[in-house]
């Protein structure tokens, strides 16, 4: 990137020095562009990080940081993918696949991640705006570096299930640097609610809230308490408040979501995740579960756009499923039987199943099935002649194996069906 200041001997005053060894510790680099992989590999570098993995596309990042611990991220917000940085960050998260010792720094030219990132529930341990000079980088590298030394104890105690230790450690933090005390509320209630002391858990949020009420995470932290004792509704209400206050909070959709299945409001759950994918459109997993609602409610309309969706954005990834494919086929015939626009949705049926066929030619299975759901949709449109080639061309894959076989009563039923009985 040209604007942005490359390494050299005039900035080397600009390195944190100290006497840790850093050979042994895991770097993962993602960026998009080249010329920026190589100016942040330099910078680790010439911090002393030699075990460096770089990736240039959130799909294969995912892969890498699934796979293995890393020590430092130094990942891009916009990677030009399917997959941004706040995605690769969630995913780390969430799964557990980096820990509270990793450092996550997020590099980003959207100046507008400025205006959210503190009120994302998953943040970055800090956020760079390029360009900047590689001054920059190293204060706040070194500054990020200083704070994860501060709760280094804590990630122990954490990683050894020690809830008191880790509920100790923060209380005498918050002691020693006030403006750390945020971090340490935060830890205070995960131990809490770790030890299943879920009515303290949930005192300890409210006193958090009655001195500031636009904390999101301490009304979240309060709607997981009042879940596990039994107050849904309440819950409910915090969750709200929560999103209310910061719509970035993807888990709290989440949970709300739960909530309304579990009270079995499914046209509110449906609601919930339709509102969630507007703030977080490219999350398959949340797409999914959309179209899962929304085929309780037969609303088959929002199904089978939730699962092009789906189909979209993890067309030739580790994501792609058979499985989307085949409930994705499941909507089109639905809506054909429905007497919606038959040559419209024949044509998606008919792309979709081209590629379910190419994509799981290998399982007979996902073969079988796509034969299956092939049928019914031209039973649905009354053209019994096509079903019939279908079932023929079927019944030769099976005899040879590359389809799975059905029992004589389905078989039985199926030949009913076509007149072929």
């Amino acid at each position: 990137m040209s604007d942005v200041a490359t390494l050299d001997s005039k900035n080397t005053n600009a390195i944190p020095h100290d006497r840790i060894d850093k050979s042994h510790k895991r770097v993962l680099i993602i960026e998009d562009l080249g010329e920026m992989r190589l100016m942040l590999k330099s910078y680790m570098t010439s911090l002393g990080f030699n075990n460096i993995d770089v990736e240039p596309s959130g799909q294969s990042a995912i892969k890498r940081i699934l796979e293995k611990h890393y020590d430092v991220v130094l990942s891009d917000y916009n990677l030009g993918g399917s997959i941004d940085g706040q995605q690769i960050l969630e995913t780390s998260r969430k799964n557990h696949s980096q820990d509270h010792s990793t450092i996550f720094i997020m590099i980003t030219a959207d100046t507008a991640y400025e205006s959210v990132v503190n009120v994302l529930e998953y943040q970055p341990d800090s956020y760079l705006v390029k360009p900047f000079p590689p001054a920059a980088f190293f204060r706040r590298f070194e500054r990020v570096q200083k704070q994860k030394e501060v709760f280094e104890g804590i990630n122990a105690a954490r990683k050894n299930k020690d809830f008191d230790g880790m509920e100790l450690q923060a209380k005498a933090i918050m002691q020693q640097s006030p403006n750390l005390a945020s971090q340490c509320l935060k830890i205070i209630g995960e131990s809490l609610y770790a030890k299943g002391r879920y009515k303290d858990a949930k005192s300890h949020y409210m006193l958090i809230v009655q001195k500031n009420k636009k904390l999101a995470w301490a009304h979240y932290g309060i709607a997981l308490c009042e879940l596990k004792i039994g107050a849904i509704t309440a819950a409910i209400t915090k969750l709200e408040q929560t999103i209310d206050l910061s719509r970035h909070f993807l888990s709290a959709y989440d949970l709300l979501t739960d909530a309304h299945e579990e009270l079995g409001n499914l046209n509110d759950a449906q609601l919930v995740m339709s509102k969630v994918l507007e703030v977080s459109p490219r999350s398959t997993d949340r797409a999914v579960r959309l179209a899962q609602i929304s085929m309780q409610l037969n609303d088959w309309g929002t199904a089978e756009q939730a699962y092009s969706r789906v189909i979209r954005l993890t067309r030739d990834t580790s994501y792609e499923k058979v499985e989307h494919y085949y409930e994705y086929l499941k909507c089109l015939t639905n809506l054909m039987s429905s007497g919606a626009d038959n040559s419209k949705y024949a044509d998606k049926f008919k792309r979709a199943l081209i590629r379910l066929r190419s994509f799981g030619k290998t399982n007979p299975s996902a073969l079988s099935n796509s034969f299956r759901i092939e049928i019914q949709q031209y039973l649905t449109r009354d053209h019994t002649g096509e079903a019939i080639k279908s079932w023929k061309q079927w019944n030769r894959l099976i005899k040879s194996g590359q389809a799975s076989a059905l029992s004589n009563a389905q078989k039985h039923t199926l030949k009913k069906r076509l007149g072929l009985l």
